[in-house]
């Protein structure tokens, strides 16, 4: 008995190995909004946006097979919040850029923050990612929009922007990985450059 719980093991053993080879590569996008207090129906708006967006590219298999990874922190639509928001999201290497704060005042003391630790960051709610009228959206978006809500929302006026800020950041990575072989902050960033 001792010899085939051994053998047991062991093979359970190469099969958990051999599945972590096939583990594709992973980076993470940030999205900052107001989830909670007074400005919370933006931050809802951009976060079906966002996730449709990951979804989408994910389904598609990523960007050159590395999927892509939403990390979505609330900052209250206060600045203090948003400061300490934005140190959260500087300290992990494996973001690579983010979208938000959507609010001039939160906006305008984060970005500074992003700068100073080379992550690049699109302005959410300024051109060309400003609130938009959402009864022109195609009723394709609308519908995909309602199928990653929790009750068949539908998009505000931050929806589309926040949905092109990430269609972006996506033609973004791929110029990064076929130019530069990697998708960090700075091969992001040039890129990012290269688009505009």
């Amino acid at each position: 008995m001792p010899l085939l719980l051994c053998a047991f093991l062991l093979v359970g053993s190469l099969l958990a190995l051999s599945g972590c080879q096939s583990v594709a590569p992973v980076v993470k996008v940030g999205l900052v909004a107001p989830f909670e207090g007074r400005y919370r129906d933006i931050g809802y708006d951009v976060i079906y946006s966002a996730r449709l967006a990951v979804r989408e590219i994910n389904e598609a298999g990523g960007i050159g097979g590395t999927r892509v990874a939403l990390v979505a922190l609330d900052d209250n639509g206060n600045p203090e919040f948003a400061q300490a928001t934005a140190n959260s999201m500087v300290i992990d290497p494996a973001v690579v850029a983010v979208v938000g704060h959507w609010l001039p005042e939160t906006s305008g003391v984060s970005a500074p923050i992003y700068a100073q630790n080379n992550l690049p960051f699109l302005l959410g709610g300024s051109e060309p990612f400003a609130a938009t009228n959402p009864a022109h959206l195609p009723a394709g978006f609308v519908n995909a929009y309602a199928a990653v809500t929790p009750f068949d929302e539908m998009p505000g006026p931050y929806a589309a922007p926040a949905y092109d800020a990430f269609q972006l950041l996506f033609q973004a990575f791929a110029v990064a990985q076929e130019e530069y072989g990697v998708i960090d902050r700075s091969s992001v960033q040039t890129a990012l450059m290269s688009l505009e």
